[in-house]
C-alpha cells in the first residue's frame, strides 16, 4: 500500500513520527537509488537523504509545502545534497593533489645545510629521546626492539618519541621533516 503526498504532509500536522515514517517509507529507497545514481561512493547516498530527512525535519519544511510540490522538493534536495558532495570531493582532491605537489617542490629544494640542520637538531635531543628517534625514525626499528634495546618500556618508548618529533615539528615543517626521514640514508 503506497502512501500518498497529502498523507505525509497530513500525518507531519498530526504527528511529527508519523510523518516521519511515512516519508521515509514512501521516499527513502527512491531518494537512496537517485543519489546513487548520481555518486560514485556507494556510502554516500544513505548519508545524503538521511541528510535531507533531517533538514526536511527539522526546519519545517513539510509546513510550507503543496502535496504536489513534496516529491520535486525532495529529489531537488538530494540532486543538490549530490552536486555539493561531488563538488567538495573535486576540491578536497585538487587541495590534496596541491598539498602533496607542494611538499614534493618543497623536497626537492632541501638544501644540504637544512639536512645538517636538522641532523644538529636531533643531536640536541636529549639522550635518550635522541636514541629512540634515530632507532624508530631513522633506523626503522619496532616499539619493542627499540624499547629492549634500552631497557624501557614500549611506553616509555612511545613517550619519547612523541616528545622528540613535537620538539623537532617545533623547529621545522613536517614535510621537510618527512622528506628527511624518508632519505633517512642520508643520515
Amino acid at each position: 500500500m503506497s502512501v500518498s503526498d497529502s498523507e505525509i504532509l497530513i500525518a507531519f500536522q498530526r504527528d511529527m513520527n508519523e510523518g516521519g515514517k511515512l516519508l521515509f517509507q514512501r521516499y527513502y529507497k527512491p531518494l537512496v537509488l537517485f543519489s546513487g545514481s548520481m555518486l560514485d561512493d556507494c556510502s554516500f547516498p544513505e548519508d545524503i537523504v538521511q541528510e535531507v530527512f533531517y533538514h526536511f525535519i527539522k526546519n519545517n519544511a513539510y509546513r510550507q509545502l503543496t502535496p504536489e510540490a513534496l516529491s520535486t522538493y525532495l529529489f531537488r534536495c538530494v540532486k543538490n545534497a549530490c552536486l555539493n558532495k561531488i563538488r567538495d570531493q573535486k576540491e578536497f582532491a585538487q587541495a590534496e593533489f596541491l598539498r602533496y605537489d607542494a611538499v614534493e617542490e618543497e623536497a626537492m629544494t632541501v638544501s644540504q645545510e637544512l639536512i645538517k640542520a636538522i641532523r644538529q637538531a636531533i643531536e640536541e635531543l636529549p639522550r635518550k629521546t635522541r636514541m629512540v628517534v634515530e632507532a624508530i625514525v631513522v633506523e626503522g626499528k619496532k616499539y619493542k626492539e627499540t624499547a629492549e634495546e634500552l631497557g624501557v618500556s614500549v611506553n616509555t618508548v612511545k613517550t619519547l618519541l612523541n616528545g622528540g618529533l613535537k620538539q623537532l615539528r617545533q623547529q621545522f615543517p613536517d614535510s621537510l621533516l618527512l622528506f628527511f626521514f624518508v632519505e633517512r640514508n642520508n643520515f
